[in-house]
């Protein structure tokens, strides 16, 4: 189970994907297409519905063409 703290986390995350994602003016399809995550999954992401692994973050840095520290710049 995952704390509130931890969940708050996760749903910060998923918001500021979706900013920079649409600040890029990219879709999830996209986006998926250029950092080889799922379409799908990427929604979920967003929605803090979904924990992901380092090396995904990794790859959705690379999708967006930013560094991975940007998709964690939120207040804890």
């Amino acid at each position: 189970m995952i704390d509130r703290r931890k969940r708050k986390i996760i749903k910060e995350f998923g918001k500021n994907l979706k900013s920079i994602r649409k600040a890029k003016g990219l879709s999830l399809r996209q986006l998926a297409a250029s950092s080889g995550v799922d379409h799908v999954q990427i929604s979920l992401y967003e929605k803090g519905e979904s924990n992901l692994e380092m090396t995904t973050v990794v790859d959705l840095a690379e999708g967006l063409g930013v560094d991975p520290s940007e998709l964690f710049s939120f207040p804890c």
